[in-house]
């Protein structure tokens, strides 16, 4: 039982964390905290699915991987599997919505502002940093 739960706890920790990353830019962008295109985003992510696919491959090449967690690592590979093999104009739209809703101002690009909003929110809808995640909103009022 006790397995279980640390299986299941790994799982969901690890199924927590992603989608807060999604909004993250390359390397050069983040760390002068230029804005993001919406073409810097798509091969950000692009990257990221390339990325998470040859992770997920190799975690569930482990050979003692229990039953619980391997189910939960083949359908999130399952997921990235699909998103990977959508048409271009598919993929490019379903990418486009979530850039939409991350550029809060609608002016086609994603600043440091709106990556920290973005950041906040995931982490408040994912519970991860429970009582230790501040809004942006409160750290720029300071």
């Amino acid at each position: 039982m006790r397995w279980t739960l640390l299986a299941l706890s790994a799982a969901i920790a690890a199924t927590v964390w992603l989608p807060a990353e999604a909004a993250q830019p390359a390397a050069p962008a983040s760390a002068s905290g230029d804005p993001i295109t919406f073409e810097q985003y798509r091969d950000w992510r692009l990257a990221f699915i390339e990325r998470r696919q040859s992770d997920l491959a190799r975690q569930l090449a482990a050979s003692d991987l229990p039953a619980q967690r391997k189910t939960r690592l083949e359908q999130v590979k399952a997921y990235y599997d699909w998103l990977a093999g959508l048409p271009e104009s598919d993929r490019d739209r379903r990418f486009h919505q979530r850039f939409d809703r991350i550029d809060a101002n609608h002016d086609g690009v994603i600043d440091a502002a709106e990556r920290a909003t973005w950041r906040d929110k995931q982490r408040a809808i994912y519970g991860r940093g429970r009582g230790a995640v501040e809004p942006a909103a409160i750290r720029e009022a300071r």
